[in-house]
């Protein structure tokens, strides 16, 4: 088995879970849950709970640059076999088109709202983990350890390019 990558989103709603402001957000979340699920080189992901809003993997540690989490807090972590792979996910299909509409529903304060970082073979990501690469990548910006996809690394460190024809490849077979 070849390095993978865990990825956490991480952001505030303009109102709370449950709160009509924002329920278009929350209606799209099986949805986009589903592409996720089918997306060529998705591994795992924590799954939300929709009516406690709890995770699987475990409580949502806040990133120290975002402060608390509460009941607006909107949170992923996931596993996937490459950078081109989250990036067709993110970028196309169900969560492309959630994605168009996030003025609408998020809080944007210039503070990171993804981090990525490589994990060993026998790894698994935790929201604590998580929060401290978000934490690291606002302090000092992109690097091998935690990353953004603006500016990702490959598994060995080095500075990465995405390939486009790649991620168009991963987002039509999705």
């Amino acid at each position: 088995m070849s390095a993978r990558l865990a990825f956490m989103t991480y952001g505030e709603l303009v109102a709370d879970f449950g709160r009509p402001e924002v329920q278009d957000f929350v209606d799209r979340v099986p949805l986009v849950y589903a592409a996720a699920d089918k997306t060529p080189g998705f591994v795992q992901r924590s799954r939300r709970d929709l009516g406690d809003y709890s995770h699987s993997w475990g409580k949502i540690v806040a990133p120290k640059c975002w402060g608390e989490a509460s009941l607006s807090t909107a949170a992923t972590l996931s596993v996937w076999e490459s950078v081109e792979a989250v990036t067709a996910f993110a970028y196309h299909g169900a969560h492309g088109d959630a994605m168009r509409h996030r003025n609408e529903w998020f809080i944007h304060n210039g503070l990171p709202e993804h981090v990525a970082w490589w994990l060993g073979e026998e790894e698994s990501p935790t929201f604590e983990q998580a929060a401290e690469r978000m934490d690291a990548l606002y302090e000092r910006g992109p690097t091998p350890w935690a990353f953004s996809l603006r500016k990702p690394f490959d598994a060995r460190g080095a500075e990465y390019r995405i390939d486009a024809a790649q991620v168009k490849q991963i987002a039509a077979a999705g």
